[in-house]
């Protein structure tokens, strides 16, 4: 078993263990932004805030430890006396507003990233050029409260944005440049969904790249929308490279963050909530921050807490409960701290969660060495995946304190990424279905070379398009390549036997023998003898009435539930059908003990961490990658009660026990201040951590 360190998140700060860390932490590299400790607060300034008192504004930023400002610039509104004749200029300002809060907000040490949204524009300026405006496929603009949408591929966006960004940045002197509503928009505010652009740029541009005529409605199964998809991603990478090379032209210094990965410094990401779900997505931020820093070496996190409830209640803020947990986790998994309000932190109307911000904040600034140049020690890579498959294998590891990290799919095994793939002791495949052949070749390569991989659903049944290949393509998991669907029934089930406990787990499969399975379902076969089948398919017996709720032996197929295969020197674990997506949404006991036996007793991955913390205690564990520390982190979700987010309840006497990379000289408790008693034994070391409350932090120093 490997493991690295300990800490526990907090929030109070701890002088002491900051004198003790001797060394200069360093950093990750030459910029100001990647793996450092910044703490932004975004104000997306409306248009009567340009009469908002200038000092009230700055001092609330100081009194919260923020020091990085984002604040609205130019593209809608231009909150500057602008110059050019296509960009509106705010009417409530008198005099310069930007100009004025850049330079009092650098007076007091804190840096300014300028927003700018060239999504839309106002409508008497988009009457005077329709060839810059989006159209819907009934042939019409979207006009949303006087602002007209504009087209990625018409003039404004390609050639109009770049005046109007020369004109500010050659005017102010911003830290960083942030984009709002990139790409190729379809949805107006309300969500109402308009459909693919049909102007006529779109138009040219894509029949002059594929021949082709421009698809009008989404369909995975068309060729021709699969390649509009590629022809978005394409032109999109373009236009942001070529305003990436327009910004560091006029300077160079400057940091570019926005919601896309070409182009940019730092990929923008949001923690918000929606007045349509019936709950959060309790681990959204730590799904958010992980992939980025998973991922690249060159790229940083910006998550933003978006603290109003609802686009459409935007001057109500989300549970303040909630909004803790989402920044704890951007705190605790070692990524920077983003918060967002309509208006300013001085007149936004619900303020409940401003003193916490101020708490957190402070407590970050405190002890910011702690946050600066940090690595991962996960010895389990999640391929990210999307929807509930994906989510429930977050929910899965953070439950099980299986220590991990998220990487995106286009750059496992290439050099972007802060750690090989080598490093690794398992992959996680949560129905990774699109993968190219570079992607398959990595893969097979990896637990051909030692590695272990865990993958459900459909992995690797299409291409990097998204074409179905009607295959399964990966080498490593020993099925042969055929399948036949099976759509999701109710009452199918997999049939436990005496002989899959013991691969498995007799203790944790001892109290059943038949399993629920509601999902799709790909019928397939151990490819040879290397291969062996686990759990048999029950397809849909009879659930009613209850005089005819059984089955009988001739029903149970031989189709195997799992297939376990060695390949190489590594091996597999194929679970043919949406594990995680059916643990996100039951939490069945059952689920927990296949996927935790898969890994444990088939694979081999040994836990880093060992605890008897609760399953609502999320772990982390990260160091210093200047051999200064190590700490490992963790957070009460224990407050959640199905859409209500209240007061964590206090978690008590935690014991953990890990291997720290380096010997220790003393462990402290950073929420709660105090000294923590350890013992060592070959290597390890056991503590207890007498209670969590909201977070803690167990950082641990090296002799």
């Amino acid at each position: 078993m490997k493991l690295l360190f300990t800490s526990i998140f907090l929030i109070a700060g701890c002088h002491a263990i900051n004198a003790q860390v001797t060394r200069d932490p360093g950093h990750y590299d030459n910029s100001w932004w990647n793996r450092a400790p910044y703490r932004l607060v975004q104000t997306n300034l409306r248009e009567i805030d340009a009469t908002m008192d200038t000092d009230a504004y700055v001092q609330s930023m100081v009194d919260a430890s923020v020091n990085i400002v984002l604040l609205n610039v130019g593209g809608i509104v231009a909150n500057y006396p602008t110059k050019l004749p296509y960009q509106y200029r705010n009417p409530f300002m008198k005099g310069d507003l930007a100009g004025t809060l850049i330079k009092k907000l650098h007076d007091r040490g804190i840096k300014v990233i300028g927003r700018f949204d060239f999504s839309k524009l106002n409508e008497k300026l988009a009457a005077k050029k329709p060839e810059w405006l989006y159209v819907s496929t009934e042939g019409k603009h979207v006009n949303y409260n006087g602002q007209v949408h504009t087209c990625i591929n018409g003039g404004y966006q390609q050639t109009y944005s770049k005046e109007i960004l020369k004109e500010a940045l050659s005017t102010y002197p911003l830290d960083g440049v942030f984009f709002n509503m990139i790409g190729y928009t379809t949805s107006d505010y309300s969500g109402v969904y308009h459909g693919i652009c049909q102007c006529n740029n779109c138009m040219k541009r894509f029949n002059d790249s594929t021949g082709h005529t421009l698809p009008v409605k989404s369909d995975m199964n068309d060729p021709v929308f699969r390649e509009y998809n590629a022809f978005k991603r394409s032109t999109a990478d373009k236009l942001f490279k070529e305003i990436q090379q327009h910004i560091k032209t006029l300077n160079p210094k400057l940091m570019i963050n926005t919601y896309a990965e070409a182009g940019v410094d730092m990929i923008a990401s949001e923690s918000s909530a929606s007045i349509s779900d019936e709950q959060e997505w309790n681990y959204s931020a730590t799904d958010n921050v992980k992939r980025i820093l998973g991922s690249y070496k060159d790229r940083a996190p910006g998550n933003l807490l978006i603290y109003f409830q609802d686009i459409g209640f935007r001057h109500i803020g989300t549970s303040a409960n909630l909004a803790k947990v989402w920044m704890l986790e951007n705190m605790l998994h070692g990524a920077p701290m983003g918060f967002v309000v309509i208006g300013t932190l001085v007149n936004y109307e619900d303020r409940i969660f401003i003193p916490t911000l101020n708490d957190l904040y402070g407590f970050h600034k405190k002890n910011e060495k702690l946050f600066t140049n940090l690595q991962s020690a996960a010895n389990v890579g999640l391929i990210r995946g999307s929807g509930e498959e994906y989510r429930g294998m977050i929910k899965l590891l953070s439950e099980e304190h299986i220590l991990y990290d998220i990487l995106e799919p286009p750059v496992v095994g290439t050099e972007r990424t802060p750690r090989k793939l080598e490093e690794y002791k398992a992959l996680i495949l949560p129905n990774v279905e699109s993968m190219d052949d570079r992607l398959i070749s990595v893969i097979d390569n990896y637990v051909k070379n030692g590695g272990s991989i865990l993958a459900t659903g459909a992995s690797s049944t299409r291409d990097g398009s998204g074409k179905l290949m009607n295959r399964i393509r990966l080498q490593a998991l020993g099925v042969a390549p055929e399948y036949e669907t099976l759509a999701r029934g109710k009452s199918t089930y997999l049939k436990v036997s005496p002989a899959d406990k013991g691969v498995l787990g007799e203790k944790e499969f001892k109290d059943f023998t038949i399993m629920m399975m509601y999902s799709d379902f790909l019928k397939c076969r151990p490819r040879d003898n290397s291969s062996r089948g686990l759990l048999k398919l029950v397809p849909e017996t009879m659930f009613g009435p209850p005089e005819k709720c059984y089955f009988t032996e001739e029903e149970i197929t031989d189709v195997p539930g799992v297939i376990a295969n060695t390949y190489g020197k590594g091996g597999s674990v194929f679970i043919p059908w949406n594990l995680g997506s059916l643990y996100h949404l039951k939490g069945n006991y059952m689920h927990r003990a296949l996927f935790t036996g898969a890994l444990q007793n088939i694979l081999n991955v040994d836990r880093t961490i060992i605890t008897d913390a609760s399953p609502l205690i999320e772990v982390s564990h990260l160091s210093n990658r200047n051999n200064a520390f190590e700490w490992i982190g963790m957070i009460n979700h224990s407050g959640q009660i199905g859409g209500s987010y209240r007061e964590p309840v206090p978690v008590e006497n935690i014991s953990i026990r890990f291997k720290p990379l380096r010997p220790l000289k003393e462990i402290t408790l950073m929420r709660s201040s105090k000294k923590l008693e350890f013992k060592e034994s070959n290597g390890w070391v056991e503590c207890v951590v007498p209670g969590v409350e909201d977070f803690e932090m167990v950082v641990g120093v090296y002799r």
